[in-house]
C-alpha cells in the first residue's frame, strides 16, 4: 500500500509544467541516443578505434567536469568507490571499443537498435548481483528478441561467427554499459553520479594512455576527426544519458524507457540524411520486433501508473 500511495503522490505532484519537462527531457535523451552513433561511426572514417575511444573519454570528461566539481562534497570517498570506478571504467572501455567495432562492420541504425537490449540486460545483472526482482516477462522478452535477431539475419541466414560479428559486438558493447549501470548503482547513495562518472573516465584516460597506439595517434588526430569525437561524446555520454536522468525525475521510468526506446528511429533519419543509406527489410522487421519486446516490458507498469493518476 505505501509503494502504491508514492505512485499516486508522484502523479498528484506533478503539474502540467513538469510533464512538459519530463516531455522535453525525453526528447533530448531520443535525439542524444540516436544521434551519437553518426559522428562515432565518421570519426572511425579515418581514425583507429582505441584513439577514437581516448577522444571520446576526454571530451565526456571535460563536459562532466564542472558538474562534477559541484557536486564534490556530496561523496563519500572509500576504497570501495575507488575499486568500483575502475569496475565501471573498464565497462566502458569494453562497450565502447565494441561500438566501434560493430559501426565498422554495420550500420549505425542496427547497432542503435541491438544496443536497446542494455534495457534486459541491466534488469539481469541487477537480479544477479543486486537481488532485484525479475518477472518471467523478462524471458519471454529474451525470446522475442531472439526471434528478432533471426529475422534480421533471414536474408542471409549463416551460423558462421564471422557473419555475425556485428551483432555479437553490438551485444558486447549492450553488456558493457548495462553493467556500469549495475556497478554504479551498488553504490548510487555514496557517490554523486556526475563525481563517478569524472573518475572512471579519469582512470579510463591514464589506462588507454597505457596503450602504446593511443600515444602515438592521439597526437595526429586531426582537427576534423575531434570535432566528429567532441559531437559523439556530447551526444552520447553527456546529452543522452545525462537527460535521461533528468527525466526520471517528471517521469516513471516505464513511461522513459518507452519513449527512448525510440532512439533507434532518430538515429535511422541521420543515417539516411549522411550516408544515405537504410536497413533493409528483414533488419527493420526485426528491429521493431526487438523494439516491441522491450517496450512490452514496461507496459505492465505503464498501465498500473495511469491508472493511479486517473483515480
Amino acid at each position: 500500500m505505501i509503494g502504491l500511495q508514492k505512485h499516486k503522490h508522484f502523479f498528484e505532484n506533478l503539474s502540467v509544467n513538469d510533464q512538459s519537462k519530463g516531455i522535453f527531457f525525453a526528447s533530448l535523451a531520443v535525439l542524444g541516443g540516436g544521434l551519437y552513433a553518426i559522428p562515432y561511426r565518421l570519426s572511425l572514417e579515418t581514425a583507429n578505434a582505441l584513439p577514437v575511444i581516448w577522444g571520446v573519454f576526454l571530451c565526456a570528461f571535460l563536459y562532466s567536469l564542472p558538474g562534477a566539481w559541484m557536486a564534490r562534497r556530496q561523496t563519500i570517498y572509500t576504497w570501495k568507490i575507488a575499486g568500483i570506478a575502475l569496475a565501471t571504467s573498464l565497462a566502458a572501455v569494453l562497450g565502447n571499443y565494441s561500438i566501434c567495432q560493430a559501426l565498422n562492420l554495420s550500420s549505425p541504425t542496427l547497432m542503435v537498435l541491438l544496443m536497446r537490449s542494455e534495457v534486459i540486460m541491466a534488469m539481469v545483472l541487477g537480479w544477479l548481483f543486486l537481488k532485484e526482482f525479475v518477472t518471467v516477462r523478462i524471458g519471454i522478452a529474451v525470446a522475442v528478441i531472439i526471434a528478432g535477431i533471426m529475422v534480421m539475419k533471414l536474408d542471409s541466414l549463416s551460423f558462421e561467427i564471422k557473419e555475425w560479428s556485428a551483432v555479437l559486438w553490438a551485444f558486447s558493447a549492450a553488456f558493457g554499459f548495462a553493467l556500469m549501470q549495475v556497478l554504479a548503482k551498488s553504490i548510487i547513495h555514496e557517490v554523486h553520479p556526475q563525481v563517478l562518472n569524472v573518475f572512471r573516465l579519469a582512470i579510463g584516460l591514464v589506462l588507454l594512455w597505457g596503450v602504446e597506439e593511443v600515444r602515438n595517434d592521439v597526437p595526429s588526430l586531426l582537427f576534423s576527426e575531434w570535432i566528429w569525437i567532441a559531437m559523439a561524446a556530447f551526444c552520447g555520454p553527456f546529452l543522452g544519458r545525462v537527460t535521461f536522468t533528468y527525466t526520471l525525475r517528471y517521469m516513471t521510468i516505464s513511461m522513459a524507457n518507452i519513449i527512448t526506446s525510440f532512439a533507434p528511429v532518430m538515429t535511422l533519419l541521420f543515417e539516411l540524411l549522411v550516408f544515405g543509406t537504410m536497413l533493409s527489410w528483414y533488419e527493420a522487421l526485426g528491429g521493431a520486433i526487438i523494439l516491441t519486446a522491450i517496450i512490452w516490458i514496461f507496459l505492465p507498469g505503464l498501465r498500473r501508473n495511469v491508472k493511479l493518476a486517473a483515480e
